[in-house]
């Protein structure tokens, strides 16, 4: 157990030495990339902090100073939960945060010295590829295999370039070897997103990106980290770690919280979701045919499986799945239309109909895990018999 971090103790001081629960979800929700339901420590941290963090914490007053306190104390709780889980110190004026993923992408890929091209696989989230336009450098495509692994070989032939990637796909769970990279001594802008509270995060970062919802935390907070080893400086003043218009206070309060409050747990639920992911690819692969899935199934992450069902319409399953009230989602993972094809899979010249994309929440129990298979294999057996087949 870490120590209780002061603002902890400021925000909530009857959560002192009982903050055990984890985020999670309603039993039936399988989409934990779409975002968890919030611990109850982290809306009793949001809720606290709602009510003393409201002002503007660049003024000089007490009620700015109050919130920046908060702040800043959140900052330094974000640096030791990081440093613990990237096994790199990190201080608390390492660590920036932004509103969304893709103004912390874009302030990010300014702090970088000499950069005269941007490299990055055609799997990455949409945002991440756009983002990749935005600072208008040459862009150079890096292709991947048939289970998601970027090839890294074109990078021996590129200078000056600063290589995008996700640390592992949230769409197809496959983890890349990021300290390949370190090779050919480029700088790596990582999106650990899925990665952070889920799995071990791979090494060879240079600056790292995470969406708070990775762990449970609340919608709104995208979390930077400065690896001290690397030359990137912050583009532009970043004030109590703001970047751009800044974030809401007491969502980074929240933020800090809640992965302060997983860390005891994460060893034992990546194990958990391993082992749940593999009986779920087991029983799948045994009791319904026509069945296959995308990602590396070894090197992956512990909580997300993709899999297309031949024969059957992607939309059509999540739709009577979710009528059975069981909530997964299809198509791309960072777009809301489930009907339209996944540009991942796309890339990777795998099979796009029928498709379901499981991530599993933290508190996850194989028995919830056995009763969404069987929702699947009687609602796939059905939507084949309506089509008659």
């Amino acid at each position: 157990m870490i120590p209780r971090s002061i603002f902890v103790q400021f925000v909530h001081p009857d959560s002192v030495g009982s903050m055990t629960g984890l985020p999670g979800a309603p039993r039936g929700y399988f989409d934990a990339v779409g975002g968890m339901e919030l611990a109850a420590e982290t809306v009793q941290a949001l809720n606290r902090a709602s009510l003393l963090a409201w002002a503007d914490p660049a003024r000089v007053h007490h009620f700015g100073s109050q919130a920046a306190l908060l702040a800043s104390t959140s900052r330094s709780s974000l640096a030791r939960s990081l440093s613990e889980i990237t096994d790199i110190e990190l201080s608390a004026d390492q660590i920036y945060l932004a509103a969304t993923p893709s103004s912390a992408a874009v302030w990010a890929m300014e702090g970088f010295p000499g950069i005269t091209r941007i490299a990055h696989s055609p799997i990455e989230t949409l945002a991440l590829i756009d983002s990749c336009q935005k600072p208008g450098l040459p862009l150079t495509a890096l292709s991947v295999d048939g289970l998601g692994h970027v090839d890294m070989s074109a990078l021996a032939d590129l200078a000056d370039t600063l290589v995008v990637l996700q640390a592992a796909n949230i769409e197809i769970g496959t983890v890349q070897n990021l300290a390949d990279i370190n090779t050919f001594e480029l700088p790596v802008l990582v999106d650990a997103t899925q990665v952070i509270g889920h799995a071990p995060m791979p090494s060879g970062w240079s600056v790292l990106m995470v969406n708070a919802q990775s762990w449970g935390g609340p919608a709104g907070v995208t979390v930077i980290a400065a690896n001290p080893g690397s030359d990137w400086a912050p583009p532009t003043l970043a004030p109590l770690g703001w970047v751009g218009d800044g974030v809401n206070v007491a969502s980074v309060v929240a933020a800090a919280t809640a992965l302060e409050t997983l860390l005891p747990h994460i060893t034992e639920q990546q194990a958990l979701a391993y082992d749940h992911v593999e009986h779920l690819r087991s029983r799948l692969s045994t009791e319904i045919s026509d069945v296959t899935f995308a990602g590396d199934p070894v090197q992956r992450l512990p909580h997300i499986i993709n899999c297309s069902v031949l024969y059957v319409s992607g939309e059509a399953l999540v739709s009577e799945l979710d009528r059975r009230g069981f909530a997964v989602a299809s198509g791309s993972a960072c777009i809301a239309d489930s009907d339209r094809a996944s540009h991942v899979l796309v890339a990777l010249g795998a099979f796009t109909g029928g498709n379901l994309r499981i991530s599993l929440p933290f508190g996850c129990m194989r028995d919830d895990v056995d009763s969404l298979v069987d929702a699947i294999v009687t609602t796939v057996s059905q939507l084949r018999a309506e089509a008659g087949l």
